[in-house]
């Protein structure tokens, strides 16, 4: 292979339609949508807009019929498209720094508040209060700001959980590579691992594996 040939790298598909939603709060689903940051096997489900609107709708962030809207509007617009993505994985590390921070009981910085508070403050310049389940709760409409309807909701949950939380409940997975983000409501706040039947089980193999290993080389 000559030197100015590019190799081409084929990555393994989204599943930003399909992610299990465990962190127990939007925003930490959210920051759920890559994992193993930092290491070999990192996966990174938001690539593009699409994609964005993909999990959008999983998440069940928007009602379907939002998320067709939002798709036909921007469907001839990809520099706009593509700062509302560039936008909303801003938001998703934002909000992932915070939640490592409570996860690891360090304050979190300031700055990272503001930050947070700020874009809050800006999507609620887009949205209405209304009844809903008799009470009243604020609501984005795509027809009035697509980027604000996607992460009013989520920059919501995540200002809601610092404020009416127990933030010794959010919790970091513990599996090898993962990393995922959740809030912990079991009564011993003891939980570990995002999901029980993935990470959970694969530390149960990986430790069964070592004992192994111990002890064949004790024998030997």
């Amino acid at each position: 292979m000559t030197a100015n040939r590019r190799s081409k790298v084929f990555l393994p598909p989204s599943r930003a339609d399909s992610l299990d939603l465990v962190g127990g709060e939007l925003a930490w689903d959210f920051t759920n949508t890559s994992s193993g940051r930092g290491s070999p096997s990192c996966q990174e489900h938001l690539r593009d807009f699409d994609t964005l609107m993909q999990w959008v709708e999983h998440a069940r962030v928007l009602p379907p019929s939002d998320c067709g809207y939002a798709r036909a509007e921007l469907a001839g617009h990809p520099r706009r498209s593509r700062r509302i993505f560039l936008r909303a994985i801003e938001m998703r590390e934002l909000i992932w720094t915070i939640g490592t921070a409570l996860a690891d009981q360090r304050p979190v910085p300031g700055q990272l508040l503001a930050l947070l508070s700020a874009a809050h403050a800006e999507n609620l310049g887009h949205a209405e209060m209304k009844m809903r389940l008799g009470s009243y709760i604020w609501v984005w409409d795509p027809h009035r700001d697509i980027q604000a309807a996607i992460l009013g909701p989520i920059t919501l949950s995540a200002l809601t959980l610092l404020m009416e939380k127990d933030l010794l409940r959010t919790r970091r997975c513990a599996g090898q590579e993962c990393g995922w983000l959740f809030f912990d409501t079991t009564k011993n706040n003891r939980r570990r691992w995002c999901e029980m039947r993935v990470c959970g089980n694969r530390a149960k193999v990986r430790a069964t594996r070592e004992r192994q290993r111990q002890a064949r080389k004790g024998q030997s």
